[in-house]
């Protein structure tokens, strides 16, 4: 709960440690793994983001949730395009 809290006065490091101190303990834990994952985008740590996102999407269904799958989906896409055009950038 202090990791929500965390989240919406934009203290990522924070949500962050929390999130991970529960992954540590319950590794499939969904709201922690997009708790987190929403954490490193916002400090542009964008592949961590990704790894959290895909695993989310590797769980089952039924255990994420339509909302959950949606959510992740649409931020692997996201952060994919942003990792590519970051790829091109610095390539230039």
């Amino acid at each position: 709960n202090r990791a929500a809290c965390y989240k919406q006065i934009s203290n990522f490091d924070g949500v962050i440690g929390d999130c991970t101190a529960v992954l540590e303990v319950e590794p499939a834990n969904v709201k922690a793994l997009i708790r987190r994952a929403q954490a490193f985008e916002g400090v542009e740590r964008y592949r961590f983001s990704l790894e959290d996102c895909k695993t989310v999407l590797q769980m089952p269904y039924a255990q994420v949730g339509k909302t959950n799958w949606d959510l992740c989906n649409m931020m692997q896409h996201r952060l994919n395009r942003t990792v590519q055009q970051l790829k091109k950038m610095s390539s230039s």
